[in-house]
């Protein structure tokens, strides 16, 4: 593992500490995100947590394009894959509305209190 995986996989441990005592979060699958796959309606899925970026998605550093990319989808390894800083994972936790259904889920530290 390079240096920007064990980052961004230390930051996600260090979220999930936080993020994971909050109350129980609305389940969605991912036919219902991937409904949600325009400029205007933007949702992703990040390590089972459901993300509404529609109104960050002018403010991404790399431009709204990458974003729409994954609009709709499952967007967990892109977002591993490249350097997030800290700011970044804190930022994404603003736009928080739910979770995978537990069937659908692929990370076994998601799972609500």
């Amino acid at each position: 593992m390079d240096f920007f995986h064990v980052l961004n996989d230390l930051q996600s441990k260090l979220l999930n500490l936080t993020v994971g005592q909050l109350p129980k979060r609305k389940q969605y699958t991912l036919k219902d995100v991937s409904a949600h796959c325009t400029e205007t309606d933007c949702w992703m899925v990040i390590r089972d947590r459901v993300y509404d970026l529609t109104d960050f998605m002018r403010e991404h550093p790399a431009g709204s394009d990458i974003m729409l990319e994954y609009a709709g989808t499952d967007a967990t390894m892109v977002f591993s894959d490249k350097p997030h800083s800290l700011d970044a994972w804190i930022i994404l936790e603003k736009y928080l509305i739910g979770e995978l259904v537990p069937e659908e889920r692929m990370f076994d530290d998601n799972y609500s209190s």
